[in-house]
């Protein structure tokens, strides 16, 4: 009898043994599923940035009031950095504020960063041609050091 029992305890083992590499064999097959899914989606994701189409700035269009300057962005960008006096920031140490980076992200706005060396700010400003291809700005909003 104790013979019996030792046979039935060691089946009974074998099969919850035989259950627990069943479940971990199922763990197994969901994670290696989920792992081709992740690379699938870096493989995208990398093709996707490697794509000439995102690396293509956006056309502003400038409208009919530029249609007599050839370079409209160009015109705009050393407008604004010849009025250094829209800088809302004061420079420190001695440096002098200057316009070091301007981006026109629209056919209204430009993008403006400055600096004296020691501390830098960043603003958004409004801009307008005037009928002398003069272009106004004005200071939309801003970033200062804290």
């Amino acid at each position: 009898m104790a013979l019996w029992l030792l046979f039935f305890g060691a089946l009974s083992s074998c099969n919850n043994r035989n259950g627990e590499i069943e479940a971990r064999n199922q763990e197994i097959d969901s994670l290696s599923r989920e792992i081709s899914g992740q690379r699938q989606l870096v493989d995208s994701l990398q093709n996707l940035q490697e794509s000439d189409h995102d690396n293509k700035p956006l056309q502003v269009y400038f409208g009919r009031e530029f249609k007599d300057i050839e370079d409209p962005e160009s015109h705009i960008i050393e407008a604004l950095k010849q009025q250094k006096e829209l800088i809302p920031l004061d420079a420190v140490l001695g440096g002098t504020m200057e316009f070091r980076q301007v981006q026109v992200i629209s056919e209204d706005w430009v993008l403006a960063v400055y600096d004296d060396g020691h501390v830098q700010g960043k603003s958004i400003f409004e801009y307008e041609l005037q009928e002398n291809n003069e272009v106004n700005f004005t200071e939309v909003a801003s970033k200062l050091p804290q």
